[in-house]
């Protein structure tokens, strides 16, 4: 509906409530004039303070009127018999005027007022909403909540740096309108729909596209720089999640390359040693000799261990672990795995398994990744200090548990131990080990749908627990 549609039924309103003081004063309760333009007054400020100037002033000249023709003699004619009486229509018409200009003012500033605070609220409801976005996906998500914070029906982003949009172009205002205005820092309007540049300081960083006509320009700059900021912070982020990315691929590097230069080097140069020793200056006894042929035999066992444990790694990055599932019994998993244990004193290990407990798994994968914890537990734990490894079957999984007394894990590197190349910060110097096999074992449970996790025994020592479905 128009303006003029509008104001009809306004006018009519306040030609009703004149003709209500016209017949109260002029046939219920006699009055002089004065008391009647009084209350006709009264019916001009109440139009300019509910609607505005427009109304007050067709009240203001219909009051006249009305005043002219039933309270100034002659009355029932429009015309003025005493010449001073049109000083009093005059008067009359220039106070209510201006009563109706002044209220209509105050109207209007009150209007104003209150809708300034209203785009205060709702631009506090903005960067409220914008400073707690944290996803992947901010810069979108800040958009979409400009969009309806501020209820207007069209509102889209220009990103310079990427060159993508988010939010509603291409209907109205296009992807080259909104690099246009990036591109010159001036803003342009089409259609209806403004676009402004957004910076960051002096720098240039995209444009805003916005519809509606109630956005005044203050809130339009004020959204830009809300915007200007999200997308600053995003990019701190994104800075911030890059350099701790490289932190970590350096930590991995540096650990990858001093436990493979160890675990390589060590049983190379023991090799190197012993096949020097049986070349240069033969044993005299035959004690000697397969002393020697010995080490030369368990070193290139543990080199070979190194070398089979990182292609196991990469194997299971590229998803190239293929399973060959069967149903086992537990037991008989955990028997495979400790005889290939190499520990002087097997009588540390306790074991608490129920016979008939079964699981639907690739029994050698399965007992590979239970070696590498039970070694695990071996190499960290006091050497007489026992190892239990335990089984039970709850709610649909079975949680294998390997425990030992040894000197448990800080509480910020209970997930961390099982990332490839990562050792505990407390023993790595003390324990031989490349950091790959606890990420050999998580990789191996989860390709079969299971789960890995770390935690401290009560008393002293850590539990490494898997929970494998029992049927897939």
């Amino acid at each position: 509906m128009n303006n003029a549609a509008r104001r009809v039924p306004r006018f009519t309103a306040c030609l009703a409530a004149l003709f209500a003081v016209v017949a109260v004063n002029q046939w219920v309760v006699q009055v002089n004039p004065t008391t009647t333009a009084l209350f006709m007054l009264l019916v001009v400020l109440a139009a300019a303070t509910r609607w505005g100037l427009a109304e007050s002033i067709f009240t203001s000249v219909a009051a006249m009127l009305s005043f002219n023709f039933y309270f100034l003699p002659p009355v029932g004619t429009f015309t003025i018999a005493d010449p001073q009486n049109w000083v009093a229509l005059f008067a009359f018409l220039v106070t209510a005027i201006t009563a109706s200009q002044l209220s209509a003012s105050a109207k209007r500033r009150a209007d104003e007022a209150m809708q300034g605070r209203s785009e205060v609220t709702r631009l506090y409801e903005l960067s409220r909403a914008l400073l707690m976005e944290e996803s992947s996906d901010s810069l979108r998500h800040a958009v979409l909540r400009a969009g309806q914070i501020l209820r207007i029906g069209e509102v889209s982003f220009y990103d310079t740096a990427s060159g993508k949009v988010f939010g509603d172009a291409g209907v109205v205002v296009t992807v080259e309108d909104l690099a246009n205005v990036a591109r010159s820092g001036l803003a342009a309007e089409k259609g209806g729909i403004g676009i402004i540049p957004v910076r960051m300081g002096t720098r240039v960083i995209g444009s805003l596209a916005t519809s509606g006509s109630r956005l005044s320009q203050a809130v339009r700059d004020s959204v830009a720089s809300l915007l200007a900021i999200n997308y600053e912070r995003t990019e701190a982020l994104k800075r911030a999640a890059a350099a701790e990315v490289a932190k970590r691929n350096e930590e991995f590097k540096s650990s990858l390359l001093d436990g493979l230069a160890h675990d390589l080097k060590t049983p190379l140069t023991a090799i190197r040693t012993c096949v020097t020793r049986l070349i240069s200056i033969p044993p005299r006894t035959e004690e000697v000799r397969q002393e020697l042929l010995s080490i030369i035999d368990q070193e290139s066992s543990r080199l070979q261990n190194t070398i089979s444990e990182a292609i196991e790694l990469a194997r299971i990055e590229s998803k190239e672990l293929h399973l060959e599932r069967q149903l086992a019994p537990v037991a008989d998993i955990v028997e495979m795995a400790l005889g290939e244990v190499r520990d002087e004193n097997p009588a540390r290990f306790s074991v608490d398994i129920p016979a008939a407990l079964e699981v639907n798994v690739d029994p050698l994968l399965v007992r590979r990744a239970l070696l590498q914890v039970i070694e695990n537990a071996r190499k960290y734990a006091p050497p007489d200090s026992p190892i239990r490894i335990e089984a039970n079957k709850q709610s649909g999984l079975v949680q294998l548990s390997v425990k030992d007394r040894g000197p448990g894990i800080a509480l910020d590197e209970l997930e961390r131990i099982f990332e490839k190349f990562y050792r505990g910060r407390k023993r790595k110097e003390q324990v031989d080990g490349t950091g790959m096999g606890l990420a050999i074992a998580r990789g191996i449970i989860e390709a079969h749908g299971g789960s890995v996790c770390a935690e401290n025994r009560p008393g002293g020592g850590a539990a490494i627990v898997f929970s494998i479905p029992v049927k897939q």
